[in-house]
C-alpha cells in the first residue's frame, strides 16, 4: 500500500535536513510519495481581497509574493533533484509552491486535512527562550492545533534507522505502533526499541480491553493484548503490531526502565544513552488533560539530531 507524506517547505536550508531525512529512511522504496509543498504568505491583504478568496488573482497586485513564489519553486525545483538522487523515481515527487490568504501553518493544515497524507513533516528551528516569547513557529502551530495527522518534527541532523517507542497500556501506545508499522511495513534496516517507563510519575492507568474492540477487534484483543509478567500488556500487543506489518522480530526490542521521576525525562535520559534517530509517540486528546500532560512537549523541547513523530 502506497503512503504519501506531505512534506512542508520552509525554504531555508532545514529542508536540506528534511529531504535527507526522508531520502535514508526510505533509500529503495517505491511505495512511497512525496508532495514537496512551500507556502508563500501575501502581506498586507485587506478583508475585502479575503473575502474574494483567489490568492492568485490577489498575488498578482503583490509584486513581492509574486518574486517570493518565483524564488519558492526554484528551492523545490532544486529539492526534488537531490530526491532523485536518493533513487527515488519522477512519480514519486510532487512539486508545488501556493499563495496564502492566511498563515503558512494554517495552510499547511488545510492542505494536510484534504491531501489524504499519513503524515506531515518539517523541520523544527532552534531558537532561543526570547525568540520563543517573542514569536511562534509554524512547527509549534501545528503541534498545538492538529491532531488529525500525525506530525513528524525533525530537529539537527537525524542519522540511521533506529526507534524508540515509549509505551504503555495505553490506546494512544498502539495507534503510534499502528502507525510505525504502516509507515516502514516490510522493512528490514529499522531497529525498534520499545521503552517501558516504570518512573514514579508515569501513568500506571491500564486501558480497558473493550476500548481497543472498534480498531483491532474483539477476537485480536482477547489473543494479542495478554498480561505481561508485570500485569500489563504493553509490549506483547506493541510487538504483534509490528509483526503483522512484516517489521523482522529481530528487530524489534524491548527495555523496561525502573528508574526515575518523571516519564519525560526519562525517555530523554534514554535518548541520550543511544544513538536513535527517531522517537515515536502517542499523544493524549486535550479532553484528557491531567498532571501528565505535556510529556511529548517536554521530549520535543529537549530533541537534537532526532525526529519525533507524534500520533494523536
Amino acid at each position: 500500500m502506497e503512503r504519501k507524506i506531505l512534506v512542508a517547505i520552509g525554504n531555508t536550508e532545514l529542508d536540506n535536513i528534511t529531504v535527507k531525512y526522508l531520502g535514508n529512511l526510505y533509500q529503495g522504496r517505491h511505495d512511497v510519495i512525496f508532495d514537496l509543498l512551500s507556502v508563500v504568505p501575501i502581506q498586507g491583504v485587506t478583508a475585502s481581497q479575503q473575502l474574494l478568496g483567489d490568492s492568485n488573482s490577489i498575488a498578482i497586485s503583490h509584486p513581492s509574493a509574486l518574486r517570493k513564489k518565483a524564488v519558492a519553486e526554484r528551492h523545490l525545483s532544486a529539492l526534488k533533484k537531490k530526491i532523485h538522487e536518493s533513487g527515488f523515481g519522477e512519480e514519486q515527487v510532487r512539486c508545488d509552491a501556493v499563495f496564502a490568504l492566511t498563515s503558512v501553518a494554517v495552510t499547511l493544515l488545510q492542505s494536510g486535512q484534504s491531501g489524504l497524507y499519513d503524515a506531515i513533516i518539517l523541520a523544527k528551528r532552534d531558537i532561543s527562550g526570547l525568540q520563543k516569547m517573542l514569536a511562534t513557529s509554524i512547527s509549534t502551530i501545528l503541534w498545538q492545533k492538529d491532531h488529525s495527522i500525525p506530525l513528524w518534527i525533525v530537529s539537527g541532523k537525524p542519522a540511521g534507522r533506529h526507534f524508540l517507542v515509549p509505551v504503555d497500556c495505553s490506546i494512544h501506545t498502539l495507534n503510534a505502533l499502528d502507525h510505525l508499522g504502516f509507515m516502514l511495513q516490510g522493512s528490514e534496516k529499522a531497529d525498534i526499541t520499545l521503552f517501558h517507563s516504570c518512573s514514579l510519575l508515569a501513568d500506571k492507568r491500564i486501558t480497558p480491553i473493550e476500548d481497543f474492540h472498534d480498531k483491532w477487534g474483539k477476537e485480536w484483543c482477547d489473543q494479542h493484548m495478554k498480561k505481561d509478567k508485570d500485569g500489563r500488556f504493553h509490549f506483547h500487543a506493541a510487538k504483534q503490531i509490528l509483526k503483522e506489518n512484516n517489521i523482522p522480530i529481530e528487530r524489534i526490542h524491548c527495555i523496561q526502565q525502573q528508574s526515575g521521576i518523571e516519564p519525560a525525562q526519562v525517555i530523554n535520559r534514554e535518548m541520550k544513552k543511544h544513538t536513535y534517530s527517531t522517537i515515536v509517540m502517542g499523544r493524549r486528546l486535550d479532553k484528557e488533560k491531567n498532571i501528565f500532560k505535556g510529556v511529548s512537549d517536554r521530549v520535543l523541547a529537549n530533541i537534537n539530531n532526532t525526529a519525533l513523530w507524534v500520533v494523536g
